[in-house]
């Protein structure tokens, strides 16, 4: 099998193989990804003979992790076509797929799993989770509360500063969220729009303190993102959504791992439930571990073996010295490390999903003593993640 970057002439087979695998080509996102979204020096693609057999795109982002701005490959559309759906071909793609995001830099990954225990062989592992709230309208009403100014935020707007103001209020204090760009919020609005979806900011005084994008399905309002600035603005947020009981019966929404409404409502014996959302993966051990920043009253040093079979550069033994909020790598020829574990473990540990003592409880962390567990829990300790982007 052949893998390399698409060209332009390939855009039309990873449009077939796209639609056959997630979306009809009428579909309003299909429509919209190709024609304003797609990109072929993104897209990794797989032939054998004249027929592509697999494809894959790698998104560029930044996220914020570990007090850094680190560059990211979203993998998206990984797909094969139904007669080579065997014999390994996934694997070489990911496997290349991660030697070209070394080669652009990109220290680390991010992927939506269909299902994630596909992605675990290739050590993409579960970095983020949401609660998801399947409701009645009726059932905002303990939790809402009337106030603040929305006004729809529409195609080629001037809105999209508001919005980021409000997003950055929002993620304040939590960790390994996106970056977000001017043509991501385009991105964002276009997409929502292409589905007939919404967006309304809500403004307090004139200030930005938050937005709801969501399409209307059915008997459902489904929220792609709520984001507010505080708890007031949340609910200002559910008297809106509340306000739509004669339209509609339901709301599905994804919320923060650490959102409390579930605590407030009138019967929370609902369908709310906890959903993994996005996997990580390191691309590159050594560069990573030395661009992120470390607690400042942490130092230390720490031998540490990975396992990695995509890529080779990561199937080695490291030290990590950390000093000054720095951490530094280097190798020494037969060192003895101080414990053992996979690219995948390490990912989950770095991204602050789990604490070492949970990975470790787990079954995910070998030859660690109390010290060095003690060690990691100072440079890594657990984080509150979130992310929500789709594509």
């Amino acid at each position: 099998m052949e893998v390399r970057i698409a060209r332009n002439e390939d855009t039309e087979a990873v449009k077939w193989l796209w639609s056959y695998c997630f979306e009809n080509e009428k579909d309003p996102f299909f429509i919209w990804f190709f024609s304003q979204y797609y990109q072929a020096q993104n897209t990794l693609v797989g032939y054998e003979g004249n027929t592509l057999a697999v494809s894959l795109q790698l998104i560029p982002y930044e996220l914020l992790l570990r007090g850094r701005k680190i560059p990211v490959s979203y993998v998206i559309g990984v797909a094969t076509d139904p007669q080579m759906r065997s014999g390994g071909r996934i694997k070489e793609l990911l496997r290349l797929a991660v030697v070209e995001m070394r080669q652009r830099g990109h220290y680390a990954s991010i992927l939506m799993p269909f299902k994630a225990g596909f992605y675990y062989p290739y050590q993409w592992e579960i970095c983020y989770h949401h609660y998801k709230y399947i409701l009645a309208l009726e059932d905002l009403e303990p939790v809402s509360l009337s106030g603040g100014t929305f006004s729809p935020v529409r195609n080629g707007s001037n809105d999209y500063n508001n919005l980021q103001a409000a997003y950055q209020k929002f993620v304040q204090g939590r960790h390994g969220y996106v970056i977000r760009s001017h043509n991501d919020w385009k991105a964002a609005i276009d997409s929502l729009h292409a589905e007939d979806g919404f967006c309304y900011l809500l403004t307090v005084d004139g200030s930005p303190e938050g937005y709801v994008m969501y399409t209307i399905q059915q008997n459902r309002i489904v929220v792609r993102e709520l984001v507010y600035s505080c708890q007031t603005a949340q609910k200002q947020f559910f008297h809106f959504l509340y306000n739509h009981r004669s339209q509609v019966k339901e709301i599905e929404w994804n919320a923060p791992i650490d959102d409390l409404t579930a605590f407030s409502l009138f019967d929370p014996k609902q369908d709310i439930r906890l959903f993994p959302f996005m996997t990580g993966r390191i691309v590159d051990v050594a560069q990573l571990l030395g661009a992120i920043e470390y607690p400042l009253n942490v130092e230390g040093t720490i031998v540490f073996q990975i396992t990695d079979e995509l890529a080779a550069w990561n199937d080695n033994v490291f030290i990590l010295t950390v000093a000054n909020g720095q951490g530094k790598i280097s190798f020494a020829a037969h060192p003895t490390p101080d414990f053992q574990c996979s690219v995948g473990t390490l990912t989950q540990l770095l991204f602050g999903r789990l604490s070492v003592l949970q990975l470790e409880k787990m079954g995910r962390i070998f030859s660690a003593n109390d010290e060095t567990l003690q060690l990691l829990n100072a440079f890594f300790p657990p984080c509150n993640n979130f992310i929500n982007e789709y594509y």
